[in-house]
């Protein structure tokens, strides 16, 4: 009898413990985005009025979720 409830004590213990760390593991990945942009600003040349000027900006997503850029605003 004691070697029975030995028995079960231990597999509990092993399965607990398996359960802890893998729930650790699970909340260690990061499954957000995470938008990374090589330089933060860019400042424009001056320019007559009415003049088209673009500029191609770099936005790396360094997360594991898919990033969606909704609202862009021109400061």
């Amino acid at each position: 009898m004691k070697i029975k409830n030995l028995f079960f004590f231990f597999l509990f213990f092993f399965l607990f413990s398996n359960l802890n760390t893998s729930l650790k593991a699970e909340d260690n990945v990061n499954t957000y985005p995470s938008a990374w942009l090589p330089v933060d600003n860019y400042e424009f040349e001056p320019v007559v009025e009415g003049t088209a000027v673009d500029h191609c900006f770099i936005i790396q997503n360094k997360g594991t979720a898919p990033l969606n850029i909704e609202k862009v605003r021109t400061g």
